[in-house]
């Protein structure tokens, strides 16, 4: 029975098979395809880098007084102005250490006084000792102790003058460090940060070669810079007044117009890479919106080619070591060999190869132009 079965099947598919198959070398059919005209154009090209928003100014107020902060009533974002007291110290410490280095000085003056009249005198006195050994009146030892003695009047006047002049620098010292009891805005800004508060107790600082304790930071915001590290290149491209786009990661939507301000003569190496610092200086009318310290991307607008011969991007495609586009020839398309030039990422400046007017694809599954056409055959059995 399981014969019969077999054998019956088989006539069915012989008496009526007929299937279709693609002949050798045949494609698939083609996906539509995307394409673009060829024309003339604008095309900017930028150079693109990284860099961090900073003020104009921004410096570290200190103090080299000491005591206790008894004023500081600002906080960070507050605007301060030329010459305000911003923080007041206990001036009690300062006031007794000045009034010891005026009375150290006055010391020093009236030991240099009575220096300088016992070196007269002892000028005086050599004089008339040289006159009494002339005269045979005294011997030459007397004579030489004479000598000595003016000598020793000269070194005291000499120590007096040194002694002197180190107490008037520690007035000078102690005066600035009284002064500093008012700490004052040197320019009018913005407080960045305050390093100390109010009930603070900040050491003295009684060495010259030191700075003093930091106080507060503060900034002048009405000018807003990006230094941008630029790779180098980039660099030969980037000029003084260039048009720069600023955006900032806390404010993705917004850009900020910018200019080139200047450009650093000398590179430096970051991760291996040469870069050139590059200062730009925003000029949008919304700049206030930039803090110092927020990360910022840059755009330098470094020419402007008008009337050159553009495809999208995407439509250049590369052919080994050839690169070229696909020109639509009716139903078919040609791959084309193309000189290339710049681009701006979104379209390709086409030197040679094709001209204004023509078809390219974009995007697609290409369909080359060829005689070997798909074909459906029936075979029978």
């Amino acid at each position: 029975m399981k014969k019969w079965i077999i054998i019956i099947a088989a006539v069915a598919l012989i008496a009526g098979g007929a299937y279709y198959f693609l002949s050798a070398g045949e494609k698939a059919p083609v996906e539509p395809v995307k394409t673009a005209k060829v024309s003339r154009g604008e095309l900017r090209l930028e150079a693109m880098a990284n860099g961090t928003v900073n003020p104009e100014i921004e410096v570290i107020v200190k103090s080299k007084a000491g005591g206790e902060i008894i004023e500081f009533p600002n906080y960070a974002g507050d605007l301060i102005k030329k010459g305000e007291v911003v923080v007041r110290l206990d001036p009690e410490t300062e006031e007794a250490r000045t009034k010891q280095a005026e009375a150290a000085l006055l010391g020093a003056k009236a030991r240099l006084e009575r220096a300088k009249i016992a070196l007269k005198d002892y000028r005086v006195k050599l004089v008339r000792q040289k006159k009494l050994f002339e005269d045979g009146i005294i011997s030459t030892q007397e004579l030489e102790d004479s000598e000595t003695a003016l000598q020793t009047a000269g070194a005291e006047v000499s120590i007096a003058e040194a002694e002197l002049l180190h107490s008037s620098e520690a007035l000078k010292e102690a005066a600035e460090r009284l002064a500093d009891t008012s700490i004052r805005a040197p320019f009018t800004g913005t407080i960045l940060k305050k390093f100390v508060d109010r009930g603070q107790v900040i050491s003295s600082t009684i060495s010259s070669a030191s700075e003093g304790t930091q106080i507060f930071s503060m900034a002048n915001l009405d000018k807003i810079y990006v230094t941008a590290g630029v790779d180098e290149v980039d660099i030969a491209s980037i000029k003084p007044g260039q048009s720069v786009v600023v955006t900032v990661d806390a404010l993705p939507e917004k850009s900020f117009e910018a200019l080139v301000e200047r450009v650093a003569p000398q590179g430096r190496t970051e991760r291996t890479v040469t870069v050139f610092d590059v200062v730009v200086r925003v000029v949008d009318k919304d700049k206030a919106l930039l803090m110092p310290g927020m990360t910022a991307d840059v755009k330098v607008l470094t020419d402007i080619r008008k009337g050159v011969l553009l495809v999208p991007r995407e439509a250049v495609k590369s052919k080994g070591s050839k690169a070229g586009v696909y020109l639509v020839k009716g139903s078919a398309q040609e791959f084309v060999e193309v000189q290339t030039g710049d681009t701006d990422g979104v379209f390709t400046e086409i030197r040679n190869g094709i001209a204004e007017g023509d078809e390219v694809v974009t995007s697609g599954v290409t369909k080359t132009n060829n005689n070997n056409a798909q074909t459906r055959r029936r075979m029978f059995f």
